[in-house]
């Protein structure tokens, strides 16, 4: 699980599990690294599952529907399971985050403005 490896359908983006299994409300977790102008997919997708995204280094812009919100160093983003959403780096800076998938069911409807 220390090995960064590259995200299908992604570009300039790695990254490694942060656990083996799910453990209870989250199915999933992961450590990105991403690079100037790197994120995905490259084309926004949806899911029932939730994505807390927590930016550890630099600025990233995250796209849900058709908003993009930008969510830097220390800060996080909750994007419902349901949302549009695609993660980029718009900056000259790497950037890392931490990505966890929440269970639908503990996540907040979708607003209905969208």
């Amino acid at each position: 699980m220390d090995a960064f490896s590259p995200i299908p359908n992604h570009a300039g983006f790695t990254a490694r599990p942060l656990f083996a299994e799910a453990q209870g409300i989250l199915k999933k977790g992961a450590f990105a690294k991403m690079e100037p102008g790197g994120g995905g997919p490259l084309s926004p997708h949806r899911h029932a599952h939730a994505h807390l995204f927590i930016v550890t280094r630099g600025t990233v812009t995250v796209l849900m529907e058709e908003e993009e919100r930008t969510v830097r160093e220390h800060e996080s983003l909750l994007v419902p399971g349901g949302v549009l959403h695609a993660v980029w780096n718009r900056s000259p800076e790497p950037a890392e985050i931490v990505g966890l998938a929440l269970e639908a069911s503990c996540t907040p409807p979708i607003p209905s403005n969208q």
